[in-house]
């Protein structure tokens, strides 16, 4: 400690190269803050960060999430519409087979024979499903008499090429050519079954053949109506609500009343459109992926109840076949 001596003013020496450092750090901070003071005042930054009103700006805003959107419609919708698992089954599995698509894919099968007087359901499945995961769900069906045809999208299980809505058609048109010609199944035997994205493949196919109904599990509209509700971009696919009106096959559909993925208003817009018989059943406190773990027992009594309904108009529309078919033969013996 320094004392001056008496009647002085009191003195401190700092080292002249620590004085100049001081006094820059204390120049430049002043400076900062200075330009900080200066731009607050001049700046009118509520004007620079929101801008001026102007009906010009929302209309910039829609246009540009609109154009954001469409771009993901057209080039992406198909990495979220499809979300193959990891295949969960072999060529070797128990009930597997493989066909070949027209344009030259292979497609992984699975049959189950149904019991004399049963229909056989054609099943296209849910996404983020393959004929693996659904054994046991397809085993169940069975043991109630059923029989089952399912078959895999392309890039699903063992299927080949990449899913979308054309390869998937071409994939379920072969497995009907399968069922009808090579194993022999009538169409009034059996009931196309399609649930969530399988309900595209399924009211597509129906809407080309007559079968004893169409069991449709939480569908859709149609794959981007099911998230807008009214048509708002071009290229959207599985148009189901528009293909439904001409399907007069008889329908049940069965919707959760907590589908968080597809709302109930999917099912209900499709069952209004519909112009056969019909039957919508809701299934309460099931959403779009549990529906089958909560209510499989009630799915499949709803399925009882419909095929119950149609079998005596099956029965006979197969006696009549057989009729004409008998008629046929006669008179090619006469005629001979």
């Amino acid at each position: 400690m320094l004392i001056a001596p008496r009647g002085t003013r009191p003195s401190l020496r700092i080292p002249s190269h620590l004085a100049k450092q001081d006094l820059c750090l204390i120049m430049s901070l002043c400076s900062a803050h200075l330009c900080v003071i200066v731009l607050f005042m001049k700046i009118d930054w509520k004007k620079y960060l929101i801008g001026e009103w102007s009906w010009i700006r929302p209309i910039k805003s829609l246009t540009f999430i609109y154009l954001s959107l469409l771009v993901v419609a057209l080039f992406f919708s198909d990495l979220i519409i499809y979300q193959p698992p990891i295949a969960g089954y072999s060529k070797n599995g128990a009930q597997i087979d493989t066909l070949q698509t027209p344009s030259g894919l292979s497609i992984g099968l699975f049959h189950l024979p149904a019991k004399p007087g049963m229909p056989t359901l054609f099943w296209s499945h849910g996404n983020a499903e393959d004929l693996g995961l659904l054994s046991n769900r397809f085993h169940r069906f069975h043991a109630h008499g059923y029989g089952i045809l399912a078959y895999d999208y392309p890039g699903y299980g063992i299927s080949e090429g990449k899913p979308n809505e054309k390869s998937c058609y071409e994939a379920c048109q072969t497995a009907w050519i399968h069922i009808t010609q090579n194993i022999q199944v009538p169409p009034n035997l059996i009931i196309i079954y399609g649930q969530s994205v399988g309900s595209g493949p399924s009211v597509w196919l129906a809407s080309q053949q007559e079968t004893a109904g169409l069991m449709l599990v939480s569908p859709f509209i149609s794959a981007f109506r099911s998230v807008t509700r009214i048509p708002l971009f071009p290229g959207d696919c599985y148009n189901n609500i528009n293909r439904i009106p001409s399907i007069k096959t008889p329908l049940l559909i069965v919707h959760g009343d907590k589908d968080e993925v597809v709302g109930q208003w999917n099912g209900k817009m499709l069952y209004d459109a519909h112009g056969g018989p019909k039957t919508f059943c809701s299934i309460a406190n099931t959403g779009h992926n549990d529906i089958y773990m909560l209510a499989g027992d009630r799915i499949i009594d709803e399925l009882n109840t419909f095929w119950a309904l149609q079998a005596p108009n099956t029965v006979a529309c197969r006696s009549r076949t057989i009729v004409q078919s008998r008629t046929s033969k006669k008179s090619n013996i006469t005629a001979r």
